[in-house]
This record gives C-alpha cells, structure tokens and sequence, in this order.
C-alpha cells in the first residue's frame, strides 16, 4: 500500500470505509442508539461469561477500555482483569490504570510486562520505527505477554475493548473470533460501538463516559486520540482528522501482520 493511501486513511472517510467492510451481522448494530448498544454489549459479555468457564479482560487505560470494565464488571464483579504493561507507558497511564483500580475495588487484577526493555535494541537493529521495528517491538513489549498471561491463566475467552470503526482490519471481526496459541476466544462487545457512543455526540447528547460519570484518561486532555504506549502515539493535531491519526502511517500499515500474532 502506498504511503498516500495510507495518509488518507487517517481522514474521517476513513469511519465509512470501515463501515462497508463491517459483516453482515453486525453493521446494522452500528445504528442503534447508545442505550440499545449498551443493552447488547451486556448480552455479548453475559453470553461469553455463561458460554466459557474463564473469562478474562484487557484494560489498556484507554476510553474504550474503561467502558469494557465498567459494563463487564456490573456483569461478573469480580472478572479477572489483565494491564499490559509495554515498559514504554506514559507515567500518566500507569497513574490512570491504578486510580481505577482502586477507586473501583478491582481485587482480580494482574499487571504482565516483557521480560525487558528491547527497544533500542530493535531501534538499532532494525531502525525506529520501520515496518519491521513496530512488528518486533509490539510483538515484544505488549503481544507476546498478553498471550503468555492468557495461556497461565488458563482464560478460554478475553474480552477486548476494540470497535470496529477504528480500523479496516477490525471492522472485519466477528463478536466472537477464535484464537490460537493459547487456544481461546476473543469476545467484542463494542465491537459495533462509534466513537460518539463514548465520548458524547455532536448535538451534546452524552457518551457512555458522561452519562455514567468515568473520569478518563489525562492524556485525551493533552490532544491524544487514541492510546498506545508512547513509541506508538501522538497528539492528534487535527480536530478533523480520524481518531487514530497519531499512531503513525507504518503502525497503521503493519497491523494485519500485528494482529496475525495476537494484537488486538
């Protein structure tokens, strides 16, 4: 793909796009309004929680995330909760990540990190932030221990907070996708959720996040639109621009191969 697709791939365009490559089942939940999202996202999890015997869930600090956990945890309180920790977070996540902890009394909660830092080590090897940089560091520093933690746990289904409007690659998943090495089952339920629906839409109805009262992460306040570690994002400069402009053009570029080992 040629480095000016990829560019336009951060416009708002690129919501529709996504949307056309949505399955059949699941594009038209992308319409209902938030309350019925809520109502559905609530049947995925109690489906996944009554279908799998351990059922785990990522919390990475974003929005998304944090609306995962909050509707997950009014489902089964005490649902096992894993943070990967890249080694590479800004100090405001790790700050973010522990407050909800405790301010929402999660007890089952499991922090995994790689067993070291090697991203200069990549950077010098490979180069910072080439193709094969973000393949080998993300696998390193965020892939491989979430599915090392999935496989000691012994989860057979994780719930991830991803949506399908974010990206050409996960808008074609499914609400259930299997997954190997370990075996399990990767559970969506904002899988057919917009961005509005969590953060508030353009006529001042409230998103999730107002309408429950979350506080969120410090880092939108400073222009980020979506959230990785800091080798992977930005501030997002443009107001107009798609949610995860800031992640980088190559990032974007690599995450069919990201996903083919595990990512989210």
């Amino acid at each position: 793909m040629e480095k000016n697709d990829l560019a336009d791939k951060f416009t708002k365009k690129r919501t529709e796009r996504c949307l056309e490559l949505m399955r059949p089942e699941v594009r038209p939940l992308v319409d209902l309004p938030l309350e019925a999202k809520i109502e559905r996202s609530k049947d995925v999890i109690r489906e996944a929680v009554a279908r799998y015997k351990n059922v785990g869930l990522g919390f990475s600090g974003g929005t998304d995330s944090l609306v995962l956990l909050h509707l997950a945890l009014q489902i089964k309180h005490d649902m096992p909760v894993v943070f990967v920790d890249t080694i590479r977070e800004f100090p405001e996540n790790y700050q973010f990540v522990e407050e909800v902890r405790e301010k929402w009394g999660i007890e089952n909660f499991t922090m995994v990190r790689a067993d070291r830092d090697r991203c200069d080590e990549f950077s010098a090897k490979l180069g910072y932030k080439t193709p094969e940089f973000m393949v080998q560091y993300c696998n390193d520093h965020k892939i491989a221990p979430m599915m090392k933690a999935i496989g000691r746990f012994g989860f057979d289904a994780f719930l991830v907070g991803l949506r399908g409007v974010e990206h050409e690659e996960r808008a074609q998943e499914t609400l259930f996708s299997p997954r190997h090495d370990p075996e399990h089952t990767r559970v969506h339920p904002l899988l057919f959720w917009r961005r509005e629906d969590v953060l508030g839409f353009p006529d001042g109805s409230p998103g999730y996040v107002k309408r429950y009262g979350l506080a969120t992460n410090p880092l939108y306040a400073k222009g980020y639109t979506s959230l990785g570690c800091k080798v992977c994002s930005a501030v997002n400069t443009d107001p107009n621009a798609h949610e995860r402009a800031g992640r980088g053009i190559v990032r974007e570029s690599v995450m069919k191969q990201l996903r083919k080992l595990g990512y989210t």
